[in-house]
């Protein structure tokens, strides 16, 4: 009889530690494409025509009033691409797209406002914008706050420094957090809310149909944020 519960007391735990290092066990990754990292997409070239130079100067007065910016910041962390005055449905706006720097870590953005609202247009009468005349600065302004007809200039972190010293150092600490054994680079973005430069991971899980992980990393403050998704969405 001893013997018997003996022996039931070893297979019991025989499953309890089995059961134990499954669960410390990492579910196994894989990239699925080469990582494509920093990530430039300005191909373009800037405008030069008067009313294109006139309505970048306005654009760099805005932005950096808004974040607070001293020229010295903005000449080395901010590359401009291209910009572009176009007609849409609504009138006709001005876009710019530009690099933030800081560090290593590079985010491409493309910012807009509206500069000329179409006659017939009657969209935001409570902001009493003109209509058929070119816009001004202060009507400009008027309209990237209330982010009407489209209008947004983002946010930028006024910060000279991140966190890392390399892009692998902040990848190995997203990784650490996730519980995976590799996450893939996939660029770096500007956080909508606070300015902040973001990096971005992922990986697929390997014998998990349509099964990924995607992660963050905040390249500012180390915040990290990692969730399940699907790979494809049909």
């Amino acid at each position: 009889m001893v013997m018997k519960y003996s022996r039931l007391f070893f297979i019991a735990l025989f499953f309890i530690f089995t059961a134990c290092e499954d669960n410390n066990q990492f579910r196994e990754t894989a990239c699925t494409q080469e990582n494509a990292f920093p990530e430039d997409r300005a191909t373009g070239s800037l405008c030069s025509d008067e009313l294109c130079t006139e309505y970048l100067a306005i654009w760099k007065e805005l932005i950096m009033k808004k974040n607070n910016l001293s020229q010295d910041f903005f000449d080395t962390h901010i590359e401009l691409g291209e910009s572009e005055i176009h007609s849409w449905e609504k009138g006709v706006s001005f876009s710019i797209c530009y690099s933030f720097k800081v560090g290593w870590a590079t985010a491409f953005n493309c910012d807009q406002f509206i500069i000329k609202i179409d006659a017939d247009n009657s969209f935001f009468p409570a902001l009493d914008l003109p209509r058929d005349t070119y816009l001004t600065k202060n009507q400009i302004k008027l309209a990237v706050d209330n982010r009407a007809f489209s209008s947004e200039i983002i946010k930028i972190a006024n910060v000279d420094n991140i966190k890392f010293s390399t892009p692998d150092n902040a990848l190995s600490d997203l990784i650490e957090f996730s519980g995976v054994n590799q996450l893939c680079l996939n660029g770096t973005i500007i956080n909508e809310d606070n300015g902040h430069l973001i990096l971005q991971a992922y990986a697929q899980y390997v014998n998990e149909v349509n099964s990924c992980i995607q992660g963050t990393i905040d390249l500012i403050t180390g915040d990290k944020n990692v969730n399940d998704a699907p790979c494809l969405i049909n």
